[in-house]
């Protein structure tokens, strides 16, 4: 989910994972189909906003959202900035319905950062685990597991 590049996308691809990459803009969804057939793998690639276009349940989900505060004035600035206030604008979007495309066992993985609420996360219906952080200049950015509750 926000695959940008495709640069997870192809690396679980080439680990023998089925993928589906998604992302709202329509650059990078190309972007992802010229790099996916440069390095000989199969992805599906799906342009939509969160799961608006998705089907399906997955075992593995990796989102790495716009984590910082700003309010986008278009899709290249939500690569970056796009989360709202808090920069977790976004990011609540996505957890209200990923539940519905998580296998009863499956995983999220997404990238937060100092700037969100992640007192807030507690409302929905996960586990949270931070796995993995890093001090940057002016925040930190943290790497959560999240699992059905």
């Amino acid at each position: 989910m926000g695959s940008g590049s495709g640069i997870i996308a192809i690396h679980c691809a080439k680990q023998g994972s089925e993928v589906v990459a998604v992302d709202i803009d329509e650059d990078s969804v190309n972007y992802i189909m010229k790099n996916a057939k440069r390095e000989r793998v199969n992805i599906k690639v799906i342009r939509s906003d969160l799961f608006e276009k998705v089907e399906g349940k997955f075992d593995t989900i990796i989102f790495n959202p716009p984590y910082l505060p700003g309010e986008p004035e278009d899709l290249k600035d939500m690569q970056w900035a796009g989360g709202g206030e808090h920069g977790d604008h976004t990011i609540f979007r996505f957890l209200e319905h990923a539940g519905e495309y998580l296998e009863d066992n499956g995983e999220i993985y997404i990238v937060l950062s100092s700037f969100n609420r992640i007192e807030l996360l507690n409302k929905y219906h996960f586990k949270f685990k931070q796995i993995a952080k890093m001090k940057l200049s002016f925040h930190e950015i943290y790497v959560y597991l999240l699992k059905k509750a």
